[in-house]
């Protein structure tokens, strides 16, 4: 176990990312010297910038857009849900080179754990089906939902992802013009990014349970059309803060071997950051 950590996380764009506030963060709460950098890169930079990082003494790394993929040629070793989103976002090194993990999916359930929503049973729909359902589908599916119903703009796409994880459980690929079979859903998450743009999916309301919990994989301002709807039917809407703080977390622990509260973090990060 180490006592300092020499990290960085690579993106393009990059300087709007709360990842070296929250590792920050983590470290105060751990008792952890922590240098976390955030670096803008390209795909094709990405091997130099790691090498660069490496010879800085850097141990582990974050990827986000667009070098998730880029990031999997680079590994010699993948955790399962990397291989399965063929996507990582946190990198770890030992004598053998880079290890690939994607904690965007486990750092998801632990959030929806801390908000009291049971996955165990439970009917989840899901509306988009682009790379970052393809990140959480796996650590749903291990939780034993009843069913996953994939709703997409492009429905190939959905039915190409159900068929990816359908070896995992019960999983349904649709467009989003069709209508979901059998009783209201118990979650919906959100996986769209139409929220940049002011926007969100059409969802009919009988899609949904009464008492169902909406989770949507944005914060901040994205996150408003999606709360201004849930609201306005009596829904309990949640944004993606936590899920953000989660996958972090994960990935904090893998590196230091020690895992951040998650809920201490959230606490402690300001709200004014995300807007």
């Amino acid at each position: 176990m180490t006592d300092s950590l020499r990290l960085a996380v690579f993106g393009d764009p990059i300087s709007h990312s709360l990842s070296p506030r929250i590792h920050s963060l983590f470290g105060q709460q751990l008792g952890l010297a922590v240098d976390y950098q955030a670096i803008r890169c390209t795909v094709q930079e990405l091997p130099q910038r790691l090498e660069e990082l490496v010879r800085a003494g850097g141990t582990g790394a974050n990827l986000t857009l667009p070098l998730k993929q880029a990031g999997l040629r680079l590994c010699r070793q993948l955790d399962l849900p990397a291989r399965l989103a063929r996507a990582v976002n946190t990198l770890s090194l030992d004598e053998q080179g880079w290890r690939g993990f994607n904690t965007d999916g486990p750092g998801l359930v632990l959030d929806l754990e801390r908000l009291g929503i049971r996955l165990g049973g439970t009917r989840i729909l899901i509306i988009g089906a682009g790379g970052a359902t393809a990140g959480i589908l796996a650590p749903l599916l291990e939780r034993r939902p009843a069913c996953i119903t994939l709703l997409n703009r492009t429905a190939e796409r959905a039915t190409l992802l159900a068929e990816r994880y359908g070896h995992l459980g019960q999983i349904l690929g649709l467009g989003l013009d069709a209508e979901p079979q059998g009783p209201p859903h118990d979650l919906l998450i959100q996986a769209t990014s139409l929220g940049h743009a002011g926007a969100m999916p059409v969802i009919a309301d009988d899609w949904l349970d009464q008492e169902a919990r909406v989770y949507d994989l944005n914060y901040g301002p994205a996150h408003e059309p999606v709360a201004r709807w849930a609201e306005s039917r009596g829904l309990a809407a949640h944004d993606g803060i936590g899920m953000l703080v989660g996958q972090a977390a994960l990935a904090f622990e893998i590196w230091s071997g020690q895992r951040p509260s998650i809920s201490a973090t959230l606490a402690e990060l300001p709200r004014l950051a995300i807007s």
